[in-house]
């Protein structure tokens, strides 16, 4: 297996459109990492950069601390899997499968053990002798894994391979490439839209928009300490909320939501960095886990009550989403609450807003304080 090594990478299209603006990225041996974002972000043509599919306009790719901008995509010991399955149709599994090896002369034995052996890991052995328009659409998926298996490449590449999969298919195959990873200890890049998926998926995300790298960490690290708003909402399902208001000072310091809104106090671990900020607008980020219902006291700890107006409830079976608007304001937002009592729409509710896991974004850069 190798790393994968980005230096200022850019990718400039006909007419200056410019889909990647100098990105820099490490890879290293045996990890996962994902690339993230919205349609147009620029993640697949980083992919496509990567395996030499797309030429790069400036910047350096280097596979295995071998620089490959001049290299060929069929010499770079890559393998790519894309979002449609491109399998031969006239081909049988076992054909499609072996058909890469047998165009580099592979000797039949080899052949025959790499494919049977991917066949195996992958549990498509029974498919073998059928043709691509007799599987499923995620036995098909795996036909196109084992394809990319048997080259036992350097670096595995994933362009979207699920979105063409129903929901519950998605979920078993996302776990299925997971344990491949781990079986295989691969390099792998892999590129979705799906913020679970990443999540879920990835060592390590690389969150893009615009062309623009907007955060590189781990999953964990991206979800509890978002660099700027964009990541914090693209990050998270539903979406975390986002308050409009400025800080005041008045025996501490509160956040207050505009237009005669929620008026919530700061935690004293927030203070020292929101002093610059009194009196100016501000965002407050708030996960809709961190909203929950109130019981019958008041406010506790880092815990405070506000009074709501519920416009429509969500059952999901072992929680329920509360889509719900503050006082006067009219700005709906989400809580995640647990599935005991369910809420009713249309009326009044009181609900504890956990002021300790607030994140604050600067309101003119949208960078998080």
């Amino acid at each position: 297996m190798a790393s994968v090594r980005l230096a200022n990478v850019k990718k400039v299209y006909e007419g200056g459109v410019v889909a990647v603006h100098e990105m820099s990225l490490d890879v290293k041996e045996r990890e996962f990492v994902v690339l993230v974002g919205p349609s147009g972000c620029g993640k697949s043509t980083t992919l496509r950069m990567i395996a030499g599919l797309e030429e790069v306009t400036s910047g350096e790719v280097f596979i295995d601390d071998k620089l490959v901008n001049d290299v060929p995509p069929k010499d770079r010991d890559i393998a790519m899997v894309f979002q449609n399955y491109a399998l031969y149709p006239h081909m049988s599994v076992y054909e499609n499968m072996a058909f890469g090896l047998k165009l580099r002369k592979f000797p039949k034995k080899e052949i025959d053990e790499r494919v049977r052996e991917a066949a195996a890991i992958l549990g498509i052995e029974e498919y073998l002798d059928r043709k691509p328009k007799a599987l499923s659409g995620g036995q098909r998926q795996r036909v196109a894994v084992g394809r990319a298996i048997v080259r036992k490449p350097k670096v595995f590449l994933f362009d979207e391979p699920l979105s063409n999969l129903d929901a519950k298919l998605r979920v078993q195959m996302r776990t299925e490439i997971s344990k491949l990873h781990r079986r295989l200890g691969a390099t792998m890049i892999y590129v979705t839209h799906d913020q679970t998926e990443a999540m879920t998926m990835g060592d390590k995300i690389v969150l893009m928009k615009d062309g623009f790298v907007q955060q590189i960490d781990a999953p964990l690290d991206i979800y509890a300490r978002p660099n700027n708003k964009f990541v914090a909402g693209f990050i998270g399902s539903p979406a975390m909320n986002f308050l409009d208001g400025s800080i005041e000072k008045e025996k501490g310091l509160f956040f207050v939501e505009k237009d005669g809104g929620v008026r919530l106090p700061v935690q004293k671990k927030d203070e020292p960095k929101l002093r610059k900020q009194v009196g100016q607008n501000i965002y407050l980020g708030m996960r809709p886990e961190s909203i929950q219902m109130a019981g019958s006291g008041g406010s506790v700890g880092s815990k405070t009550k506000v009074k709501v107006a519920v416009e429509v409830v969500e059952p999901m079976g072992n929680e329920i989403f509360v889509y719900f608007t503050t006082h006067k304001t009219g700005n709906q937002y989400v809580a995640r609450v647990s599935s005991t009592k369910e809420p009713a729409a249309g009326k009044p509710l009181d609900l504890m807003v956990d002021m300790a896991q607030a994140i604050f974004f600067d309101h003119q850069t949208e960078k998080r304080i």
